[in-house]
């Protein structure tokens, strides 16, 4: 039996050692376990566990021969810590970071084109400046990304569009454009039949990304918005996926000019021509509306809008380059 708390006044602050203690005997569910981690006694966790539960009014574990098992209202208390506790680390950091961004720690989430395509070149190139900041890039589909840049698990994330059903809770900032393009080998019958009518390609069977890939939405508003409905033949988990099965003559792939530079210099890909088709989409730099950004976070966006245009086009001439190359490989 579990024996009662008595009711809190509604005066006084938590305790926040008795607090980080209740959060280690949490995750160990053991007293001795916590008390290990901690280096203190079984019997000193003991009593702030007891001491915090008095003080709050309320039973945080049901203590039984088997062990520990957290209530309901410990779940409670647990998130609440959580979250106490990473915003204490989060102003550790930052004091840190005010010294002149000698340290710092970023976690960075992105969709697949910009996390294979534009982040980790400007996080190289932002590392050269601040080699003492510690960069975490994440990459997933839009909705995943989302996501978890709203559960804060993130600190600013890059997707391939605007987020409309979030976008109360978000600070977006259009980043740069992207073009969505529509591919096959150069032996594929696609690639040898002149203008192309978005039907006519449809009809042949897409190769496109999973569903929530701000790509594949692209892709398909577009073929809507020209009266036809896309046929995906080949769903694929990545950008690469979907180069390889195009290249190998599965079909025609959709997929960002950014990702199939190398392809077209060498021959594997072409371009389609098809009539009316040009899918554009926004790279989309998100955060929470709330958040605060700490000097290193600050400094990477700014780093980020500063350099936008060459980390888009981080060659001289590309888009020249790629022009010409679609018309030697469609001709």
């Amino acid at each position: 039996m579990t024996e009662p708390t008595t009711r809190r006044s509604s005066s006084g602050q938590v305790n926040f050692h008795q607090l980080y203690i209740f959060q280690m005997v949490a995750s160990h569910l053991s007293f001795s376990r916590a008390a290990e981690a901690l280096a203190i006694t079984q019997p000193a966790v003991s009593i702030q566990v007891q001491e915090l539960e008095k003080f709050l009014g309320i039973t945080l574990f049901h203590r039984r021969p088997r062990g520990l098992r957290i209530t309901d209202a410990g779940e409670a208390v647990l998130a609440y810590s959580q979250q106490i506790f990473t915003l204490s680390s989060r102003l550790l950091q930052t004091v840190q970071e005010m010294e002149g961004l000698q340290s710092g720690h970023l976690v960075l989430g992105a969709s697949t084109t910009p996390g294979e395509y534009v982040l980790p070149l400007a996080v190289g190139r932002f590392r050269q400046i601040y080699p003492g900041i510690q960069v975490e890039l994440i990459i997933g589909n839009t909705r995943t990304i989302v996501q978890r840049i709203l559960d804060r698990d993130m600190d600013l994330g890059m997707v391939g569009d605007h987020v409309d059903d979030s976008s109360n809770e978000l600070e977006m900032v259009d980043f740069q454009d992207d073009e969505i393009v529509l591919v096959a080998a150069p032996s594929h019958p696609a690639a040898n039949s002149g203008r192309l009518t978005a039907q006519q390609v449809a009809d042949l069977g897409l190769l496109a990304r999973e569903e929530g890939s701000a790509t594949r939405e692209s892709a398909e508003r577009h073929f809507r918005e020209l009266g036809v409905v896309p046929n995906i033949a080949i769903e694929l988990g990545s950008n690469q996926a979907v180069k390889q099965a195009a290249s190998a003559g599965g079909g025609v792939g959709v997929i960002s000019r950014l990702g199939i530079t190398a392809e077209l210099r060498a021959g594997m890909l072409t371009v389609l021509d098809v009539a009316d088709w040009d899918c554009r989409r926004p790279l989309t730099l998100i955060q929470p509306r709330d958040r605060y950004l700490s000097p290193s976070q600050r400094a990477f966006r700014e780093f980020l809008m500063a350099e936008r245009t060459s980390l888009i086009s981080p060659y001289p001439n590309l888009s020249s380059n790629l022009s010409s190359a679609d018309s030697t490989l469609t001709s």
